[in-house]
């Protein structure tokens, strides 16, 4: 495969009166997939658009390999995409469907019938290439679409959610594949998605959000550290300390807490928590920690998400053994699992403009179960 990478793109909709995409610029290597995820109306799918040449962008440029696909209509760009719906067609059998781009290429009906073979045996649907693809599963269509997408051997493949219309198996199952055809092959990926899931399944991943990166790392360390407080409110799961840091260290209700080498935060800042570092303690035990409340609590699996109100008003989430005992209003002391622990924290954003992200304290919403799907 190539080196696919989106460099300084602009893109503003006809009739719109700001841009949709603000120099947005992403790097995928050779061989390796990137994820990029956003709540819903960042881009995600424009910038797809943008890379295949359905939408101009007013500034940038798409390179693959290094070389500049500006001007190049969407079949003559190194580029293939596959779509959430699979788009096939009726009228051709599943080997007719996959052989379609060797065909399109100049290969003889030969050739791109073994092309079609070879990559039907990739996505696990071997001697099914004379069936009909309205015979077909959901999931067997959208395999069908994955081996045709393959079989234009272009030089990146960018995908638009291609499994978020399948149901939790088959979505997992999907995921299997993918894996499998990335061992087999390695080839270039560009997905959207938004499956956080999903997005783990890439070697990094893109957070674009109104238009804007915001990160681009491993899903790991986009939990673990995100860049921006809109980055960790996507990802869900942290709770807000507002307090202060100096000379690595951050003072606020909770007591004095280190940060972690590498914490850009100093001044006005707020400490993120991941549910997983915060427990439940014993009142007055010395530790860092604070009193609180909780204001809700619901089952995940064979645990419970807790959400404590502290007395300095910030919503902290904990992670407990179902049948905790607590209820809504219960009093609790709230303890980091080891302070020693260094903490995150990011510096309270500064407005400017209508680019500004606004620091507030995190309620229900910052759920990903409260929150519209991204």
């Amino acid at each position: 495969m190539s080196t696919l990478e989106i460099r300084g793109v602009r893109h503003r909709y006809a009739g719109a009166t700001a841009d949709t995409l603000h120099d947005v610029s992403i790097a995928v290597g050779d061989g390796q997939m990137v994820s990029v995820i956003g709540p819903s109306g960042s881009g995600k799918s424009t910038v797809l658009r943008v890379a295949a040449g359905l939408e101009t962008a007013r500034a940038g440029q798409v390179l693959v390999d290094g070389v500049d696909m500006d001007g190049r209509p969407t079949e003559r760009r190194d580029l293939t995409m596959m779509f959430q719906a699979p788009l096939l067609f009726d009228h051709l059998d599943v080997a007719g469907n996959v052989a379609f781009a060797p065909r399109l290429s100049g290969a003889t009906r030969r050739e791109a019938r073994l092309c079609a073979e070879r990559y039907l045996r990739l996505v696990d649907l071997e001697g099914m290439g004379g069936r009909r693809v309205g015979s077909l599963s959901g999931g067997q269509q959208q395999r069908v679409a994955l081996a045709r997408a393959l079989a234009a051997e272009r030089g990146a493949l960018l995908l638009d959610e291609p499994f978020s219309s399948l149901d939790r198996e088959l979505r997992t199952s999907m995921h299997d594949l993918l894996d499998e055809v990335r061992a087999a092959i390695e080839p270039t990926i560009l997905l959207v998605t938004h499956d956080l899931d999903e997005a783990a399944l890439a070697d990094s991943s893109v957070v674009l959000i109104d238009g804007r990166v915001h990160q681009q790392a491993p899903m790991s360390e986009i939990y673990r550290r995100p860049a921006t407080l809109a980055t960790a409110r996507l990802v869900g799961g942290f709770g807000e300390v507002h307090g202060v840091v100096s000379n690595g260290v951050h003072r606020s209700a909770w007591g004095a807490i280190p940060v972690a080498d590498g914490c850009p935060a100093t001044g006005a800042a707020v400490l993120l928590l991941r549910r997983e570092t915060v427990t439940l303690g014993e009142p007055d035990d010395g530790s860092a920690g604070i009193q609180a409340r909780v204001t809700r609590r619901r089952a995940a699996g064979t645990r419970e998400i807790v959400t404590a109100t502290g007395e300095d008003g910030s919503d902290v989430e904990l992670e407990l053994d179902m049948g905790s005992g607590l209820v809504v209003g219960s009093p609790v002391t709230l303890r980091l699992h080891d302070e020693r622990t260094p903490a995150w924290a990011l510096s309270v954003p500064v407005e400017v403009g209508n680019d500004r992200e606004v620091p507030r304290p995190p309620s229900r919403q910052d759920d990903p179960l409260h929150r519209p799907a991204l």
